[in-house]
Protein backbone atom coordinates (compact mmCIF):
# COMPACT_ATOMS: atom_id res chain seq x y z
CA UNK A 1 0.00 0.00 0.00
CA UNK A 2 1.30 3.63 -1.04
CA UNK A 3 -0.25 6.87 0.77
CA UNK A 4 0.38 10.04 -1.62
CA UNK A 5 0.68 13.06 -0.21
CA UNK A 6 0.74 16.42 -2.31
CA UNK A 7 1.17 13.91 -5.35
CA UNK A 8 4.70 12.11 -3.53
CA UNK A 9 4.65 8.70 -2.59
CA UNK A 10 5.70 7.74 0.91
CA UNK A 11 7.38 4.34 1.30
CA UNK A 12 5.64 2.34 4.25
CA UNK A 13 7.41 1.63 7.62
CA UNK A 14 7.96 -1.78 9.02
CA UNK A 15 6.24 -2.90 11.80
CA UNK A 16 7.23 -3.16 15.57
CA UNK A 17 9.31 -5.76 17.90
CA UNK A 18 9.67 -3.34 21.13
CA UNK A 19 12.65 -4.18 22.71
CA UNK A 20 12.34 -0.74 24.87
CA UNK A 21 9.69 2.04 25.73
CA UNK A 22 7.21 1.66 22.99
CA UNK A 23 7.43 5.22 22.27
CA UNK A 24 11.03 5.06 22.15
CA UNK A 25 11.23 2.38 19.93
CA UNK A 26 8.69 4.50 17.63
CA UNK A 27 10.64 7.62 17.70
CA UNK A 28 14.00 5.29 17.01
CA UNK A 29 11.42 3.98 13.74
CA UNK A 30 10.56 7.33 12.72
CA UNK A 31 14.43 8.64 12.58
CA UNK A 32 15.41 5.75 11.06
CA UNK A 33 12.82 5.87 7.88
CA UNK A 34 13.69 9.42 7.36
CA UNK A 35 17.32 8.66 7.12
CA UNK A 36 16.91 5.57 4.63
CA UNK A 37 14.53 7.35 2.90
CA UNK A 38 16.53 10.75 3.03
CA UNK A 39 13.94 12.93 3.24
CA UNK A 40 14.38 16.53 3.67
CA UNK A 41 13.22 19.75 5.83
CA UNK A 42 9.16 19.88 4.50
CA UNK A 43 9.11 16.19 3.26
CA UNK A 44 5.58 14.74 4.21
CA UNK A 45 5.86 11.25 6.73
CA UNK A 46 2.62 9.35 6.98
CA UNK A 47 -0.39 10.24 9.48
CA UNK A 48 -0.81 9.57 13.03
CA UNK A 49 -3.83 6.52 11.85
CA UNK A 50 -1.09 5.05 9.09
CA UNK A 51 1.77 5.18 11.21
CA UNK A 52 0.03 3.00 13.72
CA UNK A 53 -1.63 0.83 11.25
CA UNK A 54 2.03 -0.07 9.96
CA UNK A 55 3.99 -0.04 13.08
CA UNK A 56 0.98 -2.27 14.23
CA UNK A 57 0.55 -0.21 17.68
CA UNK A 58 -1.91 2.18 19.25
CA UNK A 59 -2.47 5.56 17.86
CA UNK A 60 -1.74 7.22 21.62
CA UNK A 61 1.67 5.33 21.79
CA UNK A 62 2.23 7.09 18.09
CA UNK A 63 1.26 10.07 19.64
CA UNK A 64 3.11 10.03 22.48
CA UNK A 65 6.37 9.64 20.50
CA UNK A 66 5.53 12.34 17.79
CA UNK A 67 5.46 14.87 20.57
CA UNK A 68 8.69 13.72 21.63
CA UNK A 69 10.34 13.92 18.99
CA UNK A 70 8.25 17.84 18.27
CA UNK A 71 10.15 18.56 21.02
CA UNK A 72 13.17 17.79 19.81
CA UNK A 73 12.73 19.32 16.87
CA UNK A 74 12.90 16.68 14.64
CA UNK A 75 9.31 16.64 12.82
CA UNK A 76 6.87 19.68 12.81
CA UNK A 77 3.14 18.70 13.41
CA UNK A 78 0.67 21.34 11.22
CA UNK A 79 -2.59 20.87 12.12
CA UNK A 80 -5.20 19.86 9.44
CA UNK A 81 -1.96 19.15 7.07
CA UNK A 82 -0.20 15.94 8.58
CA UNK A 83 3.63 15.31 10.02
CA UNK A 84 6.64 16.76 8.14
CA UNK A 85 10.34 16.78 8.60
CA UNK A 86 11.81 19.93 10.40
CA UNK A 87 14.46 21.90 9.73
CA UNK A 88 16.96 20.78 12.48
CA UNK A 89 17.71 23.31 15.01
CA UNK A 90 20.15 23.20 18.04
CA UNK A 91 17.66 24.83 20.07
CA UNK A 92 16.30 22.71 22.06
CA UNK A 93 19.47 21.02 22.67
CA UNK A 94 21.03 24.33 23.79
CA UNK A 95 18.25 24.93 26.14
CA UNK A 96 17.87 21.87 28.28
CA UNK A 97 21.86 21.77 28.59
CA UNK A 98 21.73 25.44 30.49
CA UNK A 99 18.52 24.24 32.97
CA UNK A 100 20.45 21.44 33.48
CA UNK A 101 23.36 23.55 34.62
CA UNK A 102 21.39 25.75 36.87
CA UNK A 103 22.08 23.29 39.09
CA UNK A 104 26.14 22.43 38.91
CA UNK A 105 28.58 24.85 37.69
CA UNK A 106 30.40 21.45 37.50
CA UNK A 107 28.84 20.97 34.04
CA UNK A 108 29.80 24.22 32.98
CA UNK A 109 33.55 23.67 33.82
CA UNK A 110 32.77 20.50 31.26
CA UNK A 111 31.48 22.15 28.96
CA UNK A 112 34.59 24.87 29.26
CA UNK A 113 36.80 22.34 29.10
CA UNK A 114 35.73 20.53 26.14
CA UNK A 115 35.46 24.25 24.26
CA UNK A 116 38.88 24.98 24.83
CA UNK A 117 40.30 21.33 23.76
CA UNK A 118 38.24 22.09 20.25
CA UNK A 119 40.19 25.45 20.16
CA UNK A 120 43.39 24.29 20.68
CA UNK A 121 42.92 21.39 18.02
CA UNK A 122 42.28 23.86 15.29
CA UNK A 123 45.08 26.01 16.05
CA UNK A 124 47.17 24.23 13.27
CA UNK A 125 44.57 24.80 10.60
CA UNK A 126 43.45 28.11 12.05
CA UNK A 127 47.17 29.34 11.77
CA UNK A 128 47.38 27.65 8.05
CA UNK A 129 44.15 29.66 7.04
CA UNK A 130 45.29 32.92 8.30
CA UNK A 131 44.51 35.95 6.22
CA UNK A 132 45.28 39.64 7.14
CA UNK A 133 41.44 40.65 6.66
CA UNK A 134 40.56 38.14 9.31
CA UNK A 135 43.89 39.85 11.45
CA UNK A 136 42.30 43.13 10.79
CA UNK A 137 38.91 42.32 11.68
CA UNK A 138 40.53 40.71 15.14
CA UNK A 139 41.58 43.47 16.06
CA UNK A 140 38.96 45.46 15.50
CA UNK A 141 36.73 43.39 17.58
CA UNK A 142 39.69 43.84 20.23
CA UNK A 143 39.81 47.63 20.10
CA UNK A 144 35.74 47.30 20.65
CA UNK A 145 36.59 45.15 23.71
CA UNK A 146 39.33 47.65 25.16
CA UNK A 147 37.14 50.85 24.58
CA UNK A 148 34.19 48.91 26.31
CA UNK A 149 36.32 48.07 28.92
CA UNK A 150 37.85 51.50 29.83
CA UNK A 151 34.23 52.17 30.29
CA UNK A 152 33.46 49.58 32.62
CA UNK A 153 31.50 47.31 30.55
CA UNK A 154 32.00 43.78 28.91
CA UNK A 155 29.95 42.80 25.86
CA UNK A 156 29.41 39.01 25.85
CA UNK A 157 28.39 39.69 21.61
CA UNK A 158 32.08 41.42 20.76
CA UNK A 159 33.49 38.28 22.73
CA UNK A 160 31.67 35.60 20.77
CA UNK A 161 32.03 37.55 18.06
CA UNK A 162 35.92 37.74 18.35
CA UNK A 163 35.80 33.49 18.67
CA UNK A 164 33.77 33.13 15.68
CA UNK A 165 36.34 34.89 13.56
CA UNK A 166 38.94 32.71 14.39
CA UNK A 167 37.55 30.03 12.32
CA UNK A 168 36.00 32.29 9.82
CA UNK A 169 38.24 30.59 7.03
CA UNK A 170 38.14 27.16 8.35
CA UNK A 171 35.08 25.52 6.17
CA UNK A 172 33.65 23.31 8.82
CA UNK A 173 30.04 23.96 9.35
CA UNK A 174 29.95 21.16 12.45
CA UNK A 175 32.95 22.91 14.01
CA UNK A 176 31.30 26.49 13.60
CA UNK A 177 27.96 24.80 15.25
CA UNK A 178 29.33 23.12 17.96
CA UNK A 179 31.53 26.02 19.40
CA UNK A 180 28.33 28.67 19.01
CA UNK A 181 26.34 25.55 21.06
CA UNK A 182 29.01 25.69 23.67
CA UNK A 183 29.37 29.37 23.69
CA UNK A 184 25.00 29.58 24.05
CA UNK A 185 24.86 27.05 26.73
CA UNK A 186 28.24 28.91 28.73
CA UNK A 187 25.90 32.50 28.25
CA UNK A 188 22.55 30.77 29.10
CA UNK A 189 24.10 28.72 32.23
CA UNK A 190 26.13 31.89 33.53
CA UNK A 191 23.07 34.43 33.21
CA UNK A 192 20.24 31.66 35.37
CA UNK A 193 22.69 31.20 37.64
CA UNK A 194 23.41 34.63 38.21
CA UNK A 195 27.06 34.81 37.94
CA UNK A 196 28.33 38.14 37.56
CA UNK A 197 30.20 39.33 34.47
CA UNK A 198 34.23 39.90 35.06
CA UNK A 199 35.20 41.95 37.85
CA UNK A 200 37.46 43.96 35.17
CA UNK A 201 36.39 44.17 31.79
CA UNK A 202 39.90 44.97 30.52
CA UNK A 203 40.99 41.44 31.80
CA UNK A 204 38.81 40.38 29.13
CA UNK A 205 40.69 42.29 26.60
CA UNK A 206 44.29 41.43 27.82
CA UNK A 207 43.46 37.65 27.73
CA UNK A 208 42.34 38.21 23.73
CA UNK A 209 45.41 39.78 22.52
CA UNK A 210 48.11 37.10 22.35
CA UNK A 211 45.76 34.97 20.63
CA UNK A 212 45.60 37.08 17.96
CA UNK A 213 49.79 37.74 18.51
CA UNK A 214 50.24 34.45 18.03
CA UNK A 215 47.79 34.27 14.96
CA UNK A 216 49.26 37.23 13.19
CA UNK A 217 52.89 35.63 13.79
CA UNK A 218 51.87 32.22 12.89
CA UNK A 219 52.81 30.96 15.87
CA UNK A 220 50.55 27.70 16.84
CA UNK A 221 52.30 26.41 20.06
CA UNK A 222 52.08 30.28 20.98
CA UNK A 223 48.13 30.84 20.27
CA UNK A 224 47.70 27.47 21.97
CA UNK A 225 49.24 28.52 25.10
CA UNK A 226 47.40 32.46 24.66
CA UNK A 227 44.31 30.04 24.63
CA UNK A 228 44.61 27.54 27.61
CA UNK A 229 45.62 30.95 29.49
CA UNK A 230 41.92 32.47 28.06
CA UNK A 231 40.06 29.45 29.33
CA UNK A 232 41.63 29.21 32.57
CA UNK A 233 40.64 33.03 33.31
CA UNK A 234 37.17 31.55 32.80
CA UNK A 235 37.41 28.38 34.57
CA UNK A 236 38.71 30.68 37.60
CA UNK A 237 36.29 32.93 37.69
CA UNK A 238 33.64 30.44 38.23
CA UNK A 239 34.81 28.22 40.40
CA UNK A 240 35.55 31.60 42.69
CA UNK A 241 31.53 31.95 41.87
CA UNK A 242 30.90 28.30 43.52
CA UNK A 243 33.27 28.75 46.29
CA UNK A 244 31.58 32.00 47.10
CA UNK A 245 28.18 30.38 46.45
CA UNK A 246 29.08 27.23 48.89
CA UNK A 247 30.02 29.73 51.61
CA UNK A 248 26.54 31.38 51.29
CA UNK A 249 24.97 28.22 51.56
CA UNK A 250 26.60 27.05 54.57
CA UNK A 251 26.07 30.33 56.31
CA UNK A 252 22.62 30.28 55.47
CA UNK A 253 21.67 27.24 57.80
Amino acid sequence: MVILVAEKAIPQLRALKPKQALYQTVQEEVKSYIIEHDLKAGDPLPPETELASQLQISRNSVREAIKGLEALGIIEARPGTGLFVRDFSFDSIINNLAYGMLFDLKHLMDVLEVRCQLEIGMVEKVVEKATPEQIEQLREILAQLKAEAERGEYSAEDDRAFHRHLYVNINNLLLWKILDIFWEVQRQAIHYAAMPGPADPMDTYRVHVPIVDALEQRDAEAMRAAITRHYGGIESRIRRYQEKRQRSFRASK
